[in-house]
């Protein structure tokens, strides 16, 4: 059986249930579905595309196979085929008394432990021939000797065999190692039980595994070492956005899309704040970190993906790169063992399970590209110009005095201006218009919020943009004004994080155009509050409708498994703090439209 194969039945691992004991043993439960056990089986019958065999005996008989269906049933694997079955005696160069039989075969395969603990074979049990009607025929009882003595012994030799998954995983690691050398799997790997569950075959691998060495303290990253440490989290980005936009490309179900673009947004808010941790990167992995919990929540939307039927016909292929990802999920348990890292050339061996060799060969994206895959996966998304703002006026609108043309817009008279003191009215007055703009823009139909939360935009945009960065896109000094920018490189009024946001958006204008950095924070909290707070029902939480506002910001400051920190018991005083910070903001804009400026200028 190909190696890969047989790499999927050993790998896709329950990890949890994964303990090591005081022999030193690591005891790894092993799962196989009957829907990826049928491929397996029926690649190695010989089977063709359309699920077709023929078997032959003699020119006179032979047995034809074809939908094959494999169920688990009171402990039994039970395996049965639709059957044409052309039975004769050969004599004189001719088929003597030909005749054809058509029904299903039925037969329960008992699992066991074979090859000395690195295979799976199947013992053929009971088995029985019926016909579309449920009666016999005079050709029933000589049918069922010909599946006995040609079927029968044929479904007897399949074997799961570890061997060839154990060593492709030696050269796996071999690729994720620190370079430590380590005893072969196959040396130290034996199933130790196999038996049918109830929806799948279950086994249990034992790995002996040696006791850790004795810690060494590994000293702090010098500059060289924390720069290709970024460009390593930076490859890990670029792998992970391959994958999702990969499987992606089979799904119409915006459902599963919002999933999987969930799942490389929360990668994307990690890898952000694992570059600004004040934790030493040089002792605890991050780059493994984040890829071990990026996989826990991509593998189960894969494998939904599987079991729907929505992946491409090469599923053994897609199989091998699920199996190839746990692989690196599962013997994580090994860690110290195995000095286990993500490297480059361990994320392209992966890719290259994906896609054979047309794997890119650098995943590190370039920054200030527009991907249009991904902008797909993205609604509030439009290509439309932005509108001008500068007709939008309210309350303290009289403060703009003549740094506004008469023929010129706000945005255009905030492009580069730095906040001052001297001049602070009239610089939020230019700010109030133009987030007040694109507020009314999005009320006025450019959003996809409910017309009846509507009255929240306005407050929400304007709250959000005084969290961030207090109504600022630019500081320094008026002669030589930069992009505010924050530790974890997000930009801007609304700090778009750029290493979360690139491909979606234009990195280059988020820092050089204010209006353009607006309309995207203003494009995220819509997509936060239509596809995650008001899609998840927020609102039906204690507290009511204002959990929508509540949830839409604490996903984008944290990203989308921040949704609900807001009422959670265990979220962290540093995050409360800030959705604390926020509300009290929404709530000032939403009475008077005006921050309070004290909370971030000293003012008389």
């Amino acid at each position: 059986m190909h190696m890969f194969r047989a790499l999927l039945i050993t790998l896709c691992l329950p990890l949890p249930g994964a303990m090591a004991s005081a022999e030193e043993t690591l005891t790894v439960p092993l799962s196989l579905s009957p829907p990826m056990l049928e491929k397996l089986l029926a690649q190695d019958l010989g089977m063709d595309d359309s699920g077709l065999v023929t078997l032959r005996q003699d020119g006179c008989n032979w047995a034809r196979l074809s939908d094959m269906q494999l169920e688990t049933e009171q402990g039994q694997l039970r395996a049965s085929f639709a059957t044409r079955a052309r039975l004769g005696t050969e004599a004189f160069g001719r088929c003597i008394g030909t005749g054809e039989w058509h029904g299903r075969l039925q037969l329960d395969l008992e699992p066991e432990v074979a090859d000395g603990g690195l295979a799976v074979a199947f013992r053929p049990r009971r088995s029985e021939l019926r016909r579309p009607d449920g009666t016999d025929s005079l050709l029933t009882r000589t049918a069922s000797y010909l599946m006995d003595s040609l079927v029968v012994p044929r479904l007897g030799e399949l074997r799961v065999d570890l061997r060839r998954s154990l060593d492709a995983l030696d050269r796996l690691l071999a690729d994720l190692s620190a370079g430590v050398d380590q005893e072969s799997l196959v040396d130290r790997a034996r199933l130790a039980e196999v038996h049918v569950g109830d929806d799948a075959l279950e086994a249990a691998l034992a790995l002996r595994v040696r006791p850790p060495p004795e810690s060494v303290v590994e000293p702090p990253l010098d500059q060289e070492e924390l720069a290709d440490w970024q460009r390593l989290e930076d490859e890990l980005d670029g792998f992970l956005t391959f994958v999702v936009l990969y499987f992606v490309s089979f799904v119409d179900q915006p459902a599963m899309q919002r999933d999987l673009f969930a799942v490389l947004l929360d990668s994307r808010h990690a890898i952000a704040e694992a570059l600004v941790s004040d934790q030493d990167p040089a002792t605890r992995d991050p780059v493994r970190n984040l890829f071990v919990d990026s996989w826990d929540r991509l593998r189960p939307h894969l494998l939904d993906m599987e079991d729907a039927g929505l992946l491409p016909a090469d599923e053994l292929r897609i199989a091998a790169f699920i199996a190839g990802s746990d692989a690196i999920r599962a013997l994580d348990a090994l860690g110290p063992e195995y000095g286990l890292e993500i490297t480059r050339d361990g994320l392209r061996r992966l890719a290259r399970l994906l896609l054979a060799d047309e794997a890119p060969a650098r995943f590190t994206p370039l920054p200030l590209e527009v991907d249009p895959r991904l902008r797909r996966l993205f609604p509030p998304l439009r290509d439309a110009p932005f509108a001008d703002e500068s007709a939008w006026t309210w309350r303290r609108i009289h403060l703009l005095r003549t740094a506004v043309a008469a023929d010129g817009s706000v945005a255009e008279a905030l492009q580069g201006r730095v906040a001052q003191l001297s001049e602070l009215d009239e610089y939020l007055g230019l700010v109030a218009a133009l987030l007040g703009g694109e507020a009314q823009r999005r009320k006025g139909g450019g959003s996809r919020i409910p017309p009846v939360f509507r009255h929240m935009i306005d407050p929400m945009i304007r709250a959000t943009a005084w969290k961030e960065s207090c109504w600022r896109q630019f500081i320094g000094s008026p002669d030589n004004p930069r992009v505010i920018t924050s530790p974890v490189g997000a930009l801007g009024m609304m700090q778009i994080n750029a290493r979360v946001w690139r491909g979606l958006y234009d990195v280059d204008r988020l820092a050089s155009d204010v209006a353009y950095n607006v309309s995207a924070g203003a494009d995220i909290l819509d997509y936060y509050f239509v596809d995650y707070a008001l899609r998840r029902e927020e609102h039906r939480q204690p507290g009511g409708i204002t959990n929508l506002v509540r949830a839409t910001y604490a996903a984008y400051n944290g990203g989308p498994g921040h949704l609900s920190r807001y009422r959670r018991e265990d979220t962290s005083s540093r995050l409360r703090a800030i959705d604390r910070d926020f509300w009290h903001h929404y709530e000032t804009m939403r009475r008077d439209k005006w921050p309070d400026v004290a909370s971030c200028y000293t003012v008389n």
